[in-house]
């Protein structure tokens, strides 16, 4: 058999179903000569064969030995091996309309009654050929289509599975393209944010951080690009104009051919953590002070009771004066650390407790007023007291609160003025305010001091006086107490006037509630 060139396609080959050899070598030896390759069955059971081996189309005589060719095209039409092969029935006997009825139904693409000339042979071959030929590329290119719409729409559900699970992620996911500008952007930016997509898609991302500046922003974007990536907590804007802290990393989003074409960031929420991190640290803070408060201001007056019991104890027979020195030594410290304990615990209150609240009741701040500094005149003999009362004093008040805040104002008072100072006290009534003002000629408070002088743990650098020494916890509940009443405190102080405290609270004081450290 000849090798057809490579540059052509191969001849097609016809299977010659004849039961007659005369006439099928004829028919062979004329296709052969018009370009066709034959193959040849004398049988029905010797076409079905070689029908097997893909023959590109089937010449069929319809009466043979075994089978008749109707039966014979039934059968291969019938089977998926052979059903894509076009058939050529060709009779000399069954020539009736009816006989080419049958043929045709029976699943043969042609009838010829014989003798047949052979060029009608040929083209009628070529011609049932051409048309399943196109009838086969309709058919790949159905089948290609069908492919890949069924492709495309797998492609497409899993896009929307995608953008679904992008959608319903909690955390924010925003797109933005190489200027920043937002290209996409997920249900839960908008819970983060509080704007929705339409009113964000082509937004910079810097409408959601105003704090950064535009070059800060420019340079954190060339910053990805060059490492691959940037994370970090940024202090964000919400559409309600709240503060929210953000913890964010962003990505390079890349083409196929791997050149920059976006950024991927993805963000959540941590104020709250934030939040947490920082009472953490405020509270191990506060512990670490509250531990050495305990250990170290509270142990000088527990060592000067102990001293002065054990020098008690050692001196038997000794002089009334004696005892009374070392006895009023011992209440002294006792009542200091007294207030030390009390002053812790009301620290400890107004900073993690909840706050301070206030029992009010009905008072007269004047005699609440004047109470206040007799005590303190009979533990201090030696001070010089001026009290001025003036307006109505009636109001709602807690009395026990208002007599530590005054308390601890003119202790303070005395331990920062000088032995043979004056300390005003003054009670004044106007209105709906009630209002308490103390004052003493000591040294200044410099500007520094009394931007933090009511902060905890602070005391004052130039005291007269050391011997009383507090744990600077006075002034920071002062503050509580008075905010507690839902007032103020304001503190004046300079060389030419003295220091003033003053103090104004509402008259009534109803549900106040707690003031929070």
């Amino acid at each position: 058999m000849e090798k057809t060139p490579a540059s052509q396609p191969p001849s097609p080959v016809v299977l010659i179903v004849e039961d007659d050899d005369a006439k099928r070598y004829l028919l062979a030896r004329r296709l052969e000569l018009a370009g066709f390759r034959t193959w040849q069955a004398a049988t029905a059971s010797e076409a079905f064969l070689l029908a097997r081996k893909g023959p590109d189309i089937l010449l069929l005589d319809v009466r043979l030995p075994d089978l008749t060719g109707f039966e014979v095209s039934r059968r291969l039409k019938g089977d998926p091996a052979t059903a894509s092969i076009p058939i050529i029935q060709m009779s000399a006997n069954f020539t009736t309309t009816q006989d080419k009825t049958q043929g045709l139904l029976g699943g043969a693409d042609g009838y010829l009654v014989a003798p047949v000339e052979p060029e009608e042979l040929v083209a009628t071959l070529r011609t049932v050929l051409r048309t399943h030929e196109v009838a086969r590329e309709r058919m790949k290119l159905l089948e290609s289509e069908r492919a890949a719409r069924a492709a495309l729409e797998a492609a497409n559900a899993q896009l929307r599975t995608q953008v679904d699970i992008l959608a319903n992620v909690m955390d924010s996911i925003i797109v933005s393209d190489l200027s920043g500008r937002i290209t996409y952007w997920n249900e839960g930016a908008t819970q983060l944010f509080g704007y929705s997509a339409e009113e964000m898609l082509g937004q910079s991302v810097a409408m959601l951080y105003p704090s950064r500046s535009a070059e800060e922003l420019a340079a954190g974007l060339a910053h990805i690009i060059t490492t691959g990536e940037r994370s970090g907590e940024w202090l964000g804007s919400r559409k309600d104009g709240s503060e929210v802290w953000v913890s964010i990393r962003t990505v390079p989003m890349r083409s196929a051919q791997g050149e920059p074409t976006g950024f991927i960031g993805v963000g959540r929420d941590i104020t709250e953590l934030r939040n947490l991190r920082a009472e953490a640290l405020r509270r191990a803070e506060l512990a670490q002070q509250l531990i050495g408060i305990v250990s170290h201001d509270l142990r000088n007056p527990l060592t000067a009771i102990t001293l002065a019991a054990e020098s008690g104890l050692r001196k038997q027979g000794q002089d009334e004066a004696t005892q009374v020195r070392l006895l009023t030594r011992i209440r002294s410290s006792a009542e200091r650390m007294t207030r030390m304990v009390r002053d812790l615990l009301d620290f400890t209150q107004a900073s993690i407790g909840g706050g301070i609240a206030p029992n009010p009741q009905p008072v007269d701040l004047h005699e609440l007023t004047r109470q206040v500094v007799e005590e303190v005149q009979f533990a201090h003999p030696g001070r010089t007291f001026r009290l001025e009362c003036t307006g109505d004093g009636e109001g709602t008040l807690d009395a026990d609160r208002i007599t530590q805040v005054l308390t601890n104002l003119l202790t303070n008072a005395l331990q920062y003025s000088p032995p043979d100072s004056p300390v005003t006290v003054s009670s004044m009534g106007e209105d709906d305010t009630l209002q308490l003002r103390v004052h003493n000629q000591g040294p200044p408070i410099s500007p520094e001091d009394q931007q933090r002088i009511f902060e905890p743990l602070q005391r004052g650098a130039d005291r007269p006086d050391n011997t009383q020494r507090s744990i600077g916890l006075g002034l920071f509940i002062v503050s509580h107490l008075v905010r507690a009443h839902h007032g103020d405190i304001q503190v004046r102080s300079s060389l030419e006037e003295g220091t003033s405290f003053q103090v104004r609270i509402p008259r009534h004081t109803r549900d106040a509630g707690s003031s929070k450290g």
